[in-house]
């Protein structure tokens, strides 16, 4: 899995000569065979579980652990994906180790899970009478509920209580039906009193002139000293230090440290940001060489509207999607004023667009990627509504236009993009995206897998009334990317590289619309993406001219339910005269009951008398359209 962060430049150099090693494994010296390998010499390793790894894990035989290679290191990995769904207990454990009698003693490793979704978790125990399970009596000396998923994370154990003993150190993965979790790096070493070690630096990439910007810096601490005081200085080409106090980071933790002196310019710049940590405690630090970050900032001369596009990954074959589908039309239900775009990409099903797919790169589904700036980030309500409002606090640095039309079958999208800030050597460029609502098909490529049948998963808009595999005929499916005009990464050269303050560039795309696309169905949305990071960093949705709009058709449509309220049976009539399909839902849009029409019916009689007292809707629906009307069932 891929992460964007704010971060840029870090550095992640570690000097082990001010650490003492007392022991160290780094897995590098394993032979892989077919890209897996055994623990090395001394280690022992137990399946207490015995559970049947998943099928895509299945490298890993009936071993609890195995060394593989991953983000260009190797490390010992273990699984908690199995067959059928169960809790890991497998074991990991190092040879004996000899601890001193004294010193700033420490279990140094690296923990690394790499599905933000399925973070696995794990213990580590101490035997000093031996390397079997029933040898580790005692309670955790640290236990992590989900491991980091951006990348391998340093985490520290203290030590001091086994001085002068022999003792045998575990990992355990204790995860349920989770994904994998890598452990890198193992060390028992002497700490040095001071040492601190920037993670990230953190500052909105645009601010607009005259505003505060804050920078943040996080900071690990990897000295056995709490760090209750750091003198740091940002640097842009005059000296921003100040002694930033009140400070209580233990050993092995991390924690945001907000600069005491905010970035503020009056003019349009464009800088880069260089921060360094000069002392620890009022001490000099014993590894300066991870003491530095930087970080890029522009400012802007105004705060041009902003929307955040939210692409996610989604598939007819996919039980779990449906919650993506809820999610997104509660947020066009409830933000779609406030900015919010979002896109089906679908994966493996007759929807697929291949080049989409495969650049939006999805490491399972549903999962979404939301401005191409959080990348392959959980699918929910919850986080959708948290994503988008990360996003729409940042400032944008340009202001985009569109003006799509259709003719016949041409759909022309002229885009504009005007800049609020400058670039030396800018990487911007411009891209479309079509869209289609109302997608429907007849084929058992256009049947949706649900696992939210028979409420089995619980509740989740209607689809825990429907079956488990939900037919074509009752599905329709909405907001699905139907074309990248300007490829996935953006039209090359659309956009200069020299930028400055009320810079404007266009440029005009054109696609041909199939027959099999319904134009009065279709949207553009319209994106700026900065190149050089991937990310978009503006967009518009706009809905072409030359089409019949929804509206438009809702206006003409003839459309009666009676009596209304009613008790028994609600007469229905209509003049869609291709009608499929006609759903009653509840208030919250759980579907209550379906019915499929003939085609040719333009009267319908629904049974209600079932129902509970209440409002419900009440909708026909046909590949084109779908109509609601409200009513009362007394």
């Amino acid at each position: 899995m891929r992460k964007t962060l704010l971060t840029l430049g870090m550095s992640v150099l570690l000097i082990q000569a001010i650490d003492a090693q007392i022991f160290s494994e780094d897995f590098e010296s394993v032979p892989l065979t077919s890209g897996t390998g055994n623990l090395p010499a001394g280690w022992a390793q137990y399946n207490v579980d015995g559970l049947t790894p998943a099928s895509n894990m299945s490298f890993m035989g009936s071993d609890a652990w195995k060394v593989r290679s991953v983000n260009g290191t190797k490390a010992a990995v273990s699984t908690s994906w199995y067959s059928s769904a169960g809790t890991s207990n497998d074991w990991m454990v190092t040879p004996s180790i000899t601890i001193p009698a004294s010193g700033n003693i420490y279990l140094k490793f690296k923990e690394y899970a790499p599905d933000p979704s399925f973070s696995d978790g794990y213990q580590v125990y101490i035997s000093t009478t031996g390397n079997t399970v029933a040898d580790f009596t005692g309670s955790p000396v640290l236990s992590v509920n989900a491991a980091n998923s951006n990348d391998f994370t340093t985490k520290l154990v203290d030590l001091s209580a086994y001085y002068g003993q022999t003792i045998y150190i575990a990992f355990r993965n204790n995860s349920f039906d989770k994904f994998l979790l890598y452990i890198d790096d193992v060390e028992v070493v002497d700490l040095p009193n001071y040492d601190a070690k920037v993670e990230t630096v953190s500052i909105p990439r645009y601010g607009v002139i005259n505003t505060n910007s804050n920078l943040v810096i996080r900071v690990a601490n990897m000295g056995a000293q709490t760090i209750t005081s750091l003198t740091i200085d940002w640097n842009d080409g005059t000296a921003h230090s100040a002694t930033i106090t009140g400070l209580n980071i233990t050993a092995g933790n991390a924690a945001n440290v907000t600069h005491t002196t905010p970035v503020n310019y009056s003019t349009i710049e464009e800088k880069v940001i260089n921060v360094t940590i000069d002392q620890v405690n009022g001490n000099a630090d014993a590894n300066p060489a991870d003491n530095t970050g930087t970080a890029k900032f522009n400012s802007t001369s105004s705060a041009p509207a902003r929307a955040v596009v939210i692409e996610e990954g989604t598939g007819t074959w996919c039980g779990w999607c449906p919650r993506g589908a809820v999610a997104m039309e509660y947020m066009y239900n409830n933000y779609a004023s406030q900015g919010f775009i979002g896109i089906a990409v679908h994966n493996q099903d007759p929807m697929m667009i291949t080049e989409y797919d495969n650049g939006a790169n999805f490491s399972g589904f549903p999962s979404c990627n939301a401005d191409r700036f959080y990348l392959d980030a959980s699918v929910s309500q919850a986080n959708f509504i948290a994503l988008f409002n990360a996003r729409k606090a940042i400032p944008s640095p340009v202001e985009i236009t569109c003006d799509a039309s259709v003719s016949g079958d041409v759909l022309t999208v002229p885009v504009e993009a005007k800049f609020v800030t400058k670039f030396a050597n800018g990487s911007f460029r411009l891209a479309a995206i079509v869209v289609e609502n109302g997608v429907t098909g007849t084929g058992s490529g256009y049947n949706q897998v649900n696992y939210y049948a028979n409420n089995a998963n619980g509740p989740m808009g209607g689809y825990e009334n429907l079956p488990s595999t939900i037919p074509a005929s009752q599905m329709v499916y909405d907001h699905v990317g139907r074309a990248l005009l300007g490829g996935y990464n953006g039209q090359a050269n659309s956009v200069p590289a020299a930028i400055n303050d009320g810079t404007t560039a266009t440029h005009t795309f054109t696609w041909t619309i199939p027959a099999t696309t319904n134009k009065n169905k279709l949207k553009v949305v319209a994106i700026v993406i900065d190149n050089s990071t991937g990310e978009i960093v503006n967009a518009v949705e706009v809905v072409p001219s030359g089409i019949t709009s929804n509206e438009e058709a809702e206006a003409n449509f003839q459309f009666n339910v009676f009596p209304n309220p009613t008790t028994d049976v609600l007469n229905v009539s209509f003049d869609l005269n291709d009608a499929t399909v006609l759903n009653v839902m509840d208030i919250n849009g759980r579907i209550v009951m379906s019915k499929n029409i003939n085609g040719v019916e333009n009267m319908v009689n629904v049974p209600v008398s079932n129902l509970a007292s209440g409002t419900y809707f009440i909708s026909i629906s046909n590949k084109d359209v779908t109509h609601t009307k409200t009513f009362i069932k007394k």
